[in-house]
């Protein structure tokens, strides 16, 4: 049984929280028992991921590859365990655990009574799931089906909260996600018709064959592609959903759309990019400057609106609009160790997006203020939930011995490496912008006069969860090892052809 399962997990760490999410709806009087089996699943993922980067690791890179029914490619669905598969499924889980952690006994005060909670961990682990899914299919258009199963679990976690702005931001990101998707399957039909097939491996063989005869409908491809996985990923100025999303939805909703819906998108455009376009494309056809310009564009712009905002929640999500700035900037390198900054920062960014919209939702529950300006003395009232938001905020800004500031140094070699030097500018410039708009906060609740009222720290699950990301947040910042060198194996996998 044990060979069994260590044999299917390519597949089982994708349908597992689906199976339980399936089962869950006739379980909502026994709340306890949804919780436990809705955590019991994403643990399982969790170490899904982990044996399978052990064993990515022991085959020297590798992949570990699953034909489902045993029908081998082109004819069969392929799913592959491989550097970035892996990686990307350890940021996955490793952030989802901590986020339904701190889901644990709160979520009633943010949705709802026992059957809402029990529609949002349905919602939560067909988005896990789905995110797996992303990680590790090596089709097409199972890509695109994924891509479904996202948007429409993000759109009802969006809506969880009882509220008429939470149905609004909802409506409007399912309305622009459907004009993405709609993007994406048109590039998918054209590299069908250009290639004849739907393996992302045997596609990127005849694209590169039949590319010189058919110029204007690859370019077709790569622009339906871009701006399709660009809506989705709130990449600016295609970013008007994402506000107004994030900062109705509870939680941890909005930590995991934030630190990982969005990321699921990037990691498919990244394999499309670089596992069917191919290096040598997006050179001919200066789709690397293109992203450049659009990283460089977002980082700015996305900090300037973040500075505007009044709500913390608000301001947290224009930041998220920043931060894809930085990753796309990465993906436009056309380098290894732009990359691999693109890479590391993507999983940063994940732990650091969901402890700071987990602090930011505990100290709104707690003292029921959305402003920055009214959160005066928080600090000192709250000093866990603090304590991890000005950790995330210090990997953020990109401090040494925070996570973020790996991902940075990096991203700044790379540009500096490809010889663009307004990327290391702009990457330098958001971080000021960035410290301009956490700091103020982190003034706020440690140095402003405290209030009268009673404010303090959320439960203990709450506190645990908290505590898992800041504590991942320094130790990827003190000693990124491990993570770093399978991101810098999934950088040299992507150019190996390059």
């Amino acid at each position: 049984m044990t060979a069994l399962i260590r044999t299917n997990l390519p597949v089982l760490v994708v349908i597992a929280p689906l199976f339980v999410a399936f089962i869950l709806p006739p379980l909502a009087r026994r709340i306890r028992l949804v919780e436990a089996l809705a955590f019991l699943a994403t643990v399982f993922g969790f170490g899904a991921a982990g044996y399978l980067a052990a064993v990515v690791f022991a085959q020297k890179g590798s992949p570990f590859i699953y034909q489902l029914g045993g029908w081998p490619a082109p004819w069969g669905i392929e799913l592959v365990a491989g550097n970035l598969g892996v990686f990307f499924l350890l940021a996955v889980t490793g952030v989802s655990v901590p986020v339904l952690l701190f889901g644990r006994g709160n979520l009633t005060a943010e949705v709802g009574g026992a059957g809402r909670v029990t529609r949002f961990y349905v919602l939560y682990l067909l988005l896990v799931g789905a995110l797996a899914g992303m990680a590790v299919t090596n089709d097409l258009f199972n890509v695109y089906v994924l891509v479904e199963v996202v948007t429409l679990s993000c759109c009802g976690l969006v809506s969880a909260r009882r509220h008429p702005r939470a149905a609004e931001a909802a409506f409007t990101y399912l309305v622009l996600a459907t004009l993405g998707s709609a993007l994406v399957l048109g590039g998918i039909g054209l590299l069908y018709l250009l290639t004849g097939h739907l393996n992302m491996g045997f596609a990127a063989r005849e694209l590169g064959r039949a590319w010189p005869d058919y110029p204007h409908a690859v370019l077709m491809a790569v622009s339906f592609t871009i701006i399709g996985f660009g809506v989705k990923a709130a990449l600016f100025p295609l970013h008007v959903w994402l506000p107004d999303a994030h900062a109705t939805a509870p939680s941890p909703a909005s930590a995991i759309l934030s630190g990982l819906a969005v990321k699921g998108y990037l990691i498919c455009l990244l394999k499309f990019l670089y596992g069917v376009f191919g290096g040598v494309l997006l050179r001919e056809l200066a789709v690397h400057r293109i992203l450049t310009l659009l990283g460089v564009t977002g980082i700015i712009a996305g900090s300037i609106l973040a500075l505007a905002q009044e709500e913390l929640k608000r301001r947290l999500a224009y930041s998220t609009v920043a931060q894809v700035g930085y990753l796309v900037l990465g993906f436009g390198s056309l380098n290894v160790t732009g990359l691999v900054g693109a890479l590391f920062y993507l999983a940063s960014h994940a732990v650091i997006k969901a402890a700071l919209f987990l602090s930011a939702g505990a100290i709104q529950q707690a003292t029921g203020k959305r402003k920055i300006r009214e959160l005066a003395g928080v600090g000192r009232k709250m000093p866990v939930t603090m304590a991890a938001f000005t950790i995330g905020s210090c990997g953020l800004i990109g401090l040494p011995l925070f996570s973020g500031f790996i991902g940075k140094w990096y991203l700044l070699l790379g540009s500096w490496e490809a010889g663009m030097f307004l990327p290391v500018a702009a990457v330098l410039a958001g971080s000021v912008l960035c410290a301009a708009y956490l700091l103020p906060v982190i003034r706020a609740a440690y140095f402003a006069p405290a209030p009268e009222e009673d404010w303090q720290d959320p439960g203990r699950p709450q506190r645990l969860a908290l505590l898992m990301l800041a504590t991942v947040v320094l130790a990827l910042g003190v000693r990124p090892g491990p993570f770093l060198e399978l991101a810098r194996k999934a950088a040299a996998e992507l150019l190996a052809y390059y």
